[in-house]
């Protein structure tokens, strides 16, 4: 079993051990999660460095949503609300639903709780959202289109004047798009025309005359044809003169296998919104990563460098100004609720940072992503086999001339003998990997790094690099992205390739992610 670098449990003077959970002790030995004490430590290797003073420091202001529930109760939750963020979005305590579930009756009691945990913290206060379709009380009538307007206008009001003082931002129009880029054919377009948007955000700037109001939606992050929509809809209502001050864009991104998010179509989205004069918010991130197959690990490294992209490509854009989580811990996640269980938020279920966190971080300070500068894997044979095992032959560790160490192998009785990792935690989809040998053999005699794979396909190998040798140290190195097919059962990582009886040296192994354009950080 690969056991990289340290696990809690070992003993180490001067090291605080990482959170109790086996995927994030892999992360903390590995270097993505800050787990060693942070005496002298400099804010970007800090899990208390709260990531509004680094979103001060970059002109981007940091927020999440919250729930009542949590916010009241769970003590660990509610620290890391007060500590992490400018801007509080209520998660459904300012939908109308919850507000007038009863005729005539407004309940405000958990908007109250948490616009006092805002001003407690000096934090802001976004209000989601006004108009929803899907947020309409079941007594209203929805077949009487006088009476839907009447109703919805009513609560519109009602709910800008009740937290004037209090919301800076309104979410006043939410989903209205169908996935082509049209009007979606809700109750609300079909009985009130599609001139209830515009006189929505008409209402809101006479009820509000000094918060901003914004169209709020999904899947328009990225190019295609709602996208295209979202466009024209923005288009025709600064063209009829409403005012409407900028697009909520969801960003609730699902790492898939079939294919990767398009940043660069991503940041000339952003670019072509932000040139209409537009205030643009990330406003309902979260990264969805439970459909990767591969190691749990590997699942988180591969949401933290998609985090870190969509924060750069935010502070790159001028018009964008807002990065907005939509929660705060995989506890409390809409997504376990509607869709199945993931990890989709910065903190874990116990509320520990994840290397999603510390990629904000990175990308807030304008460095390049650690995930991409550390290994993956204790290869430094020199030191001893450590999590290194060879299938055959004899193993020793010697010292050369130069006083390095490196792993002999002899007595070999097949060409694949040698020594070989198991990497099947810290590997999965979603992630292009650099796997690099420092080998040394006769001259002429063949090399190859190979990855056996059992996974739902069956156990089959694939060659990451070949090479002749030179009779010389020579690295035996190859970047790849994985093909694999869940449930993942094992996957191996060897040197191989001497026929029986070669003597084989290793002097180190290394693995990690190989950067991509998305993992550094670009320059306005």
């Amino acid at each position: 079993m690969l056991r990289p670098r340290r696990w809690v449990g070992d003993s180490d003077p001067g090291v605080s051990m990482c959170p109790t959970s086996r995927r994030l002790a892999v992360l903390c030995a590995v270097g993505v999660l800050s787990c060693a004490s942070t005496r002298g430590a400099t804010p970007s290797s800090s899990a208390d460095t709260p990531l509004r003073d680094l979103g001060d420091a970059a002109g981007l202001r940091i927020g999440a949503a919250v729930a009542w529930e949590p916010l009241q109760k769970d003590p660990t939750y509610a620290a890391l609300v007060g500590r992490h963020f400018h801007v509080l979005t209520p998660e459904h305590d300012l939908k109308w639903a919850p507000i007038e579930h009863e005729q005539g009756r407004r309940d405000t009691r958990n908007i109250e709780d948490i616009a006092a945990v805002a001003a407690r913290h000096g934090q802001d206060l976004r209000g989601h959202t006004l108009v929803w379709d899907l947020e309409v009380p079941g007594w209203v009538d929805t077949t009487d289109p006088q009476a839907l307007d009447r109703a919805l206008m009513a609560h519109l009001r009602a709910t800008v004047r009740e937290n004037l003082d209090r919301v800076t931002v309104w979410d006043v129009v939410n989903e209205s798009l169908a996935a082509d880029g049209s009007r979606k054919a809700s109750v609300l377009h079909t009985q009130l025309g599609p001139g209830h948007l515009g006189a929505a955000f008409q209402v809101a700037r006479a009820e509000a005359p000094d918060a901003r109001l914004f169209y709020n939606d999904y899947a328009v992050l990225w190019p295609g044809p709602k996208a295209d929509g979202l466009v024209r809809l923005v288009d025709t209502l600064l063209a009829a003169g409403v005012p409407i001050d900028g697009v909520g864009l969801q960003s609730h991104l699902h790492l898939v296998s079939e294919g990767r998010l398009d940043w660069p179509g991503i940041r000339q989205n952003l670019r072509r919104l932000g040139q209409r004069g537009l205030e643009l918010h990330l406003s309902e991130v979260d990264v969805r990563v439970a459909d990767l197959a591969g190691g749990q690990s590997g699942r988180l490294m591969a949401q933290a460098q998609a985090v870190y992209a969509l924060v750069d490509a935010c502070r790159d854009e001028p018009a964008c100004t807002t990065v907005s989580f939509w929660g705060v811990t995989d506890r409390y996640s809409w997504v376990d609720r509607t869709i199945g269980p993931d990890d989709p938020l910065l903190w874990d279920e116990a509320g520990q940072p994840k290397p999603a966190f510390f990629a904000v971080q990175d990308a807030l300070m304008g460095q390049p992503w650690r995930g991409c500068r550390q290994s993956l894997v204790d290869g430094d044979v020199g030191r001893g086999l450590g999590s290194v095992t060879v299938g055959g032959g004899r193993a020793r560790v010697e010292a050369g001339a130069d006083g390095d160490g490196r792993l002999v192998l002899d007595q070999r009785t097949e060409s694949w003998h040698g020594p070989r990792l198991d990497v099947s935690e810290v590997v999965s989809e979603g992630l292009d990997y650099r796997f690099s040998a420092e080998v040394r053999v006769r001259k002429g005699r063949p090399l190859r790094s190979t990855l056996r794979i059992e996974d739902a396909a069956g156990t089959r190998f694939v060659s990451l690099a070949e090479a002749t040798s030179t009779g010389s140290w020579q690295d035996l190195s190859a970047t790849t992205a994985l093909d694999l097919q869940a449930p993942v059962n094992r996957i191996e990582w060897y040197v191989e390739g001497p026929p029986a009886g070669s003597r084989l040296e290793v002097a180190s192994l290394d693995l990690r992610v190989a950067c991509s354009p998305a993992s550094v950080p670009h320059k306005r």
